[in-house]
């Protein structure tokens, strides 16, 4: 069905496509996956991306897994529907977008005590 999807896809000349794969399902994980990509599409530019080696909590919980597939479901819709820079969130349960601009415009003062942790916690 992926590949299918996948065949399709490059037919009508779609440039990206974003797969998830969970680790440990019972296809073989992401490397097997990248594997039969590109074995079967060796003109796709294929990369992969494993979240627990860049994540460093612990493991997910129910809420987490939810949450991260609400946000990442609001992103891509709202890509699709040509919105772009915007910062998707959750207030009140419900989801909402903010502009960058209006985002990257609230400014805090940070404490010199906390610059200073950070800069020792991140050496």
């Amino acid at each position: 069905q992926v590949l299918s999807r996948i065949a399709y896809d490059k037919r009508r000349k779609k440039t990206v496509n974003i797969l998830v794969v969970a680790e440990g399902d019972d296809f073989g994980g992401a490397d097997k996956f990248y594997k039969l990509i590109t074995a079967r599409f060796p003109s796709l530019d294929v990369r992969t991306c494993v979240l627990g080696h860049i994540q460093r909590g612990g493991t997910p919980t129910y809420n987490d897994r939810v949450l991260a597939s609400r946000l990442g479901y609001a992103a891509v819709t709202a890509l699709r529907e040509n919105k772009t820079q915007l910062m998707v969130g959750i207030k009140n349960n419900e989801l909402v977008y903010t502009p960058f601009e209006q985002v990257s415009k609230l400014h805090t003062t940070i404490s010199q005590d906390m610059i200073d942790m950070i800069y020792v916690l991140s050496a």
